[in-house]
């Protein structure tokens, strides 16, 4: 706003706020065109929304990163997919990429059809706007400079200046009269004539809208078909309704019941605790971490010969031991560990808490050299970032160790730093 109509703004405000009701001008036939007015910008500013926002949605109906793995950083275990459900997926991003191909053109159309022509339209909205807000303007000054020469001439006695502020205000008064008629009669001729012109306007608009939607959800439906009818296993419930659709699903592999049924979830998270060499968790009571402890002692303690096998574990013939078991021994238990199962093993301090007991420490060798290698007896490959991969009868630069040949070790190969089971290398 200019300077001067800021001091037209402030030289209006004592009249708006001190004015009374019967002193302002009220013209009803105006009153209803502006009215009318305001009801249609309000729609015009719909109708371009719901456009764009239409066109905005459709526009990513497909993902490019569909089928990209996750950032750097979030670790992830998959589990391996079966061909046919691999099959789905990837007819579905096929379906999708051939979907917005078809689509595309068709939002082309919607924004140069609707979207643009609802802006144009709002441009000269926006011009009849401001005339009517100029209308307004004059308005006040024409009824607070025929209120103020009204209680000039109430007065019986006048003063010299008050004649002639009668005469400033009286030539004020009649420009404000012109200026406000002018825009009051112009703009009650002008806006039928705008009415009836956007009624041949709008309307196709809207039609035009209407169907374009119509096709496009018609192109993303055939496709969609497509996909159900070419994968029909992998889409049992898109006919059933929502809930027995869920059951359905529920009946085929109920996960929170697996969940909850598992050993590591009950009494509160304890058992977890217990693996997990959480002893020390302050989530347990006293009696409850002295137990644990007790445990783990008894465990580190030295077994009798009946609780290892009587061949040393070459690694050679015999294959890569389990990650709880000892690389010099055979544990009773030898079915390997999934690499999967226990995803907290993949942090940088594993537990020590492994199925079987757990050999004696070694003994600890005096003057080690300032640089330790070890060799590996099998081949391993990286389960999670920071696991370190290698291949049998490498040498691997040792870094950091523990006294538990069970435990997860940090060693050095080919310049890449990462963890790997102790159990997995021998000492050179």
């Amino acid at each position: 706003m200019s300077w001067k109509g800021i001091q037209k703004a402030v030289s209006r405000l004592p009249h708006q706020i001190l004015s009374k009701k019967s002193e302002t001008t009220n013209d009803q036939e105006y009153a209803v065109l502006e009215r009318r007015f305001n009801e249609f910008q309000k729609v015009v500013e719909r109708l371009e929304k719901d456009a764009e926002a239409f066109r905005d949605a459709v526009a990513v109906i497909y993902d490019p990163q569909l089928g990209v793995q996750s950032s750097e950083g979030v670790q992830r275990r998959f589990q391996q997919t079966p061909a046919s459900a691999t099959q789905a997926a990837n007819d579905a991003e096929a379906a999708m990429a051939y979907c917005r191909d078809e689509v595309l053109p068709e939002l082309d159309a919607i924004d140069r059809d609707v979207v643009r022509p609802m802006l144009e339209l709002k441009e000269i909205m926006k011009t009849i706007h401001k005339t009517m807000v100029k209308r307004n303007h004059k308005m006040i000054d024409y009824d607070r400079h025929r209120t103020a020469l009204n209680k000039l001439k109430a007065k019986e006695e006048r003063s010299f200046s008050e004649e002639k502020q009668i005469f400033k205000v009286e030539n004020q008064l009649e420009t404000a009269t012109q200026d406000y008629e002018y825009l009051n009669d112009m703009l009650k001729a002008e806006l039928p004539k705008f009415f009836a012109m956007k009624a041949q306007f709008i309307q196709p608009v809207f039609d035009h809208l209407y169907f374009m939607q119509c096709k496009v959800y018609g192109m993303i439906y055939a496709r969609c078909y497509e996909l159900i009818n070419a994968n029909q296993s992998h889409f049992m419930t898109h006919a059933m309704p929502i809930e027995a659709g869920y059951e359905w699903r529920k009946s085929q592999h109920d996960a929170r019941a697996e969940l909850e049924n598992l050993d590591l979830l009950k009494s509160g998270g304890k058992a977890w605790l217990s693996v997990s060499g959480g002893a020390n968790n302050s989530k347990l009571s006293l009696k409850e971490r002295a137990a644990l402890r007790a445990q783990e002692e008894q465990k580190g303690s030295p077994a009798g010969p009946s609780s290892y096998g009587s061949s040393p574990a070459t690694g050679y013939e015999e294959g890569p031991p389990a990650y709880g078991a000892s690389a010099g021994t055979t544990p009773l238990d030898s079915t390997p560990m999934s690499y999967g199962k226990q995803p907290q093993q993949q942090q940088h301090q594993r537990s020590g808490s492994r199925t079987g007991p757990a050999p004696p420490p070694p003994p600890p060798i005096a003057n080690k050299p300032s640089t330790q290698y070890v060799v590996a007896l099998y081949d391993y490959d990286a389960q999670a970032e920071g696991d370190l991969s290698f291949k049998r009868d490498d040498k691997i630069e040792l870094i950091e160790r523990t006294a538990d040949q069970n435990d997860w070790w940090t060693g050095r190969l080919r310049g890449v730093t990462g963890i790997f089971p102790g159990n997995y290398v021998s000492e050179l």
